[in-house]
């Protein structure tokens, strides 16, 4: 098998164990896809984009909680603003408990938005490295001549 075909068996592998854990829907697949239309680097760039943007959106959210006097409007704004972008990558899982932090912050209920919001670090956490590999590989594959 020549190094590219390797390289994009290997990465839909990936996808497709992600998908089987629930961590990944078809969403995925369609933003994986913008690459045909919108160009090879499309994808490469749009996914570290998604981990570096929630990685903020994170620690902004635990700034908050971390208040003495949380500002559950602005709490409410950034989980939607998160469950936004997790829903339109298709990191599904995350998406759901965006939905349990949106929820609790509505009830305004601190420690409930802070159960939801480590269920979705862990959750980050969990598919943080195989997102990036997916990245690593994609790049391989279009340094090597295509998509």
């Amino acid at each position: 098998m020549a190094p590219k075909e390797a390289l994009i068996e290997r990465m839909q592998v990936i996808i497709s164990e992600l998908e089987e854990e629930g961590s990944l829907d078809e969403n995925f697949r369609v933003a994986e896809d913008l690459k045909d239309v919108t160009g090879p680097y499309f994808f490469a760039n749009l996914v570290p984009t998604f981990l570096t943007d929630t990685r903020i959106t994170l620690r902004d959210l635990t700034r908050l909680l971390e208040e003495p006097s949380v500002d559950f409007g602005a709490v409410v704004q950034l989980a939607i603003k998160l469950r936004g972008a997790t829903a339109s990558i298709g990191t599904c899982s995350m998406a759901r408990s965006c939905g349990n932090l949106r929820r609790a912050a509505d009830n305004q209920t601190q420690e409930r938005c802070m159960q939801a919001l480590n269920e979705i670090k862990l959750e980050f956490s969990r598919i943080y490295d195989r997102l990036d590999e997916i990245v690593q590989i994609e790049r391989r594959i279009v340094a090597l001549g295509g998509i």
